[in-house]
């Protein structure tokens, strides 16, 4: 039996491809410790692993003046994750696990170059769980300032090069090149798409697993009127922008104006803080509203998925074969929704341009195109023949066999 840690950071993206891989490593007996926040307690725990919490800043990304919808360059990631991730953490982590033995341990790509300190520090090997695509080209610090608006990036390259310095010299390691922050460390990088679906594949060498998504029942999904899903129309859209970025309520008026007379049922998942009082007489009937929906059981029901282009919900919607409309916000979701239109299983829609008539001309090519269908269900078969979280499990088992 192994002992593990695992290290992840407190997002429903990142830390839901993971709960069937956990689960799975200890029905077959491994012991696994799993660090998160708070909010994570109960469904990790329900694995079957010891769960352990670190602390996170609430304001955060105020502090930091860092906005993931805003961010223009990408050393304000690189910034966000030394300074908001690597160094308030690390130390914390170290001294939750201190004087503690393990086999192994696996951290969430978030932390960067973070994992190869915790790497050092631990004096075991290390596996890098990666939920969104590999960044397989170097990342392009040096765009000209101009393309930037008002954006310092001279500022911002001097503070990222100091806190780099700062950070080395805390844990007296190497300092790294700006751009191998992001790098993925370990003696393997677990990755959970299919190389299918994943660009340039045939540049990831064998230390790259990619067994698809983990997709496992959520117990804490609530109710939802499934049999109000068909009782009007024969067809169903699902709508949610995330758990993150899910307060625009102009793009919520923005669909009701578009699909108001379209005969078709639209499910959407507002977020649980989202408001939607003040727009309450704009709703159309065709809608159903709720904060929060079982998705996974949503998803294996609708024939369309209006979507952020996250890469865990798009996964999931690929995963049960449904076409996409995807307007990306931030981060890699632009990289996904580019992906799933190359390989024709969606559309992808430029949030800056959205308008009501573009909006329903693009549900309605998936809608009625088979074509999408098709390739949609071509990505899920992927994911089906990859694995999932058994195949995860086994071949980090077998890298770690204890004779």
């Amino acid at each position: 039996m192994a002992r593990i840690l695992y290290v992840n950071i407190p997002s429903e993206g990142h830390v839901n491809p993971t709960i069937g891989l956990v689960k799975e490593l200890v029905d077959n007996g491994e012991e696994v410790v799993y660090l998160c926040t708070e909010g994570y307690r109960k469904r990790i725990q329900q694995t079957g692993a010891e769960f352990r919490t670190y602390q996170v800043n609430e304001n955060l990304f105020d502090e930091l003046g860092f906005t993931p919808t805003e961010a223009r360059h990408p050393l304000q990631f690189v910034d966000f994750i030394l300074r908001g991730i690597i160094e308030p953490h690390v130390p914390e982590i170290l001294r939750l696990v201190q004087n503690e033995s393990f086999d192994y341990f696996i951290y969430d790509s978030m932390f960067g170059w973070g994992g190869s300190i915790l790497e050092e520090k631990l004096g075991i090997p290390a596996i890098c769980s990666i939920t969104h695509f590999v960044f397989t080209e170097p990342l392009e610090l040096e765009e000209s300032a101009d393309a930037h608006g008002d954006l310092d990036i001279e500022a911002l390259h001097k503070q990222t090069t100091s806190t780099l310095e700062r950070i080395a010299n805390t844990y007296q390691v190497t300092i790294p090149a700006i751009e191998d922050v992001f790098f993925h460390h370990g003696v393997s990088k677990l990755v959970f798409t299919s190389r299918y679906f994943h660009p340039d594949a045939d540049k990831l060498d064998d230390s790259f697993i990619l067994p698809g998504p983990s997709l496992t029942p959520r117990h804490d999904a609530p109710e939802f009127p499934f049999e109000l899903l068909r009782s009007r129309y024969e067809q169903v859209a699902y709508i949610s922008m995330g758990t993150i970025v899910n307060k625009d309520v102009e793009f919520y008026k923005l669909c009701f104006e578009a699909f108001q007379d379209i005969p078709v049922q639209f499910v959407l998942s507002c977020g649980k803080e989202t408001d939607l009082d003040p727009i309450g007489d704009c709703i159309p009937s065709n809608f159903i509203i709720e904060p929060y929906v079982p998705q996974l059981e949503i998803l294996q029901r609708v024939d369309a998925f209006i979507t952020h282009a996250g890469m865990n919900s798009t996964s999931e919607a690929l995963y049960y074969d449904v076409p996409l409309v995807t307007i990306p916000l931030t981060s890699d979701q632009p990289i996904v929704a580019k992906r799933v239109e190359e390989l024709g299983a969606g559309i992808y829609l430029d949030k800056n341009s959205l308008t009501p008539e573009g909006l329903r001309s693009a549900l309605l090519q998936v809608l009625q195109e088979e074509s999408y269908k098709k390739q949609a269900k071509q990505i899920g078969d992927s994911f089906r023949e990859a694995g999932g979280y058994k195949e995860a499990a086994n071949r980090l088992m077998s890298l770690f066999l204890k004779v």
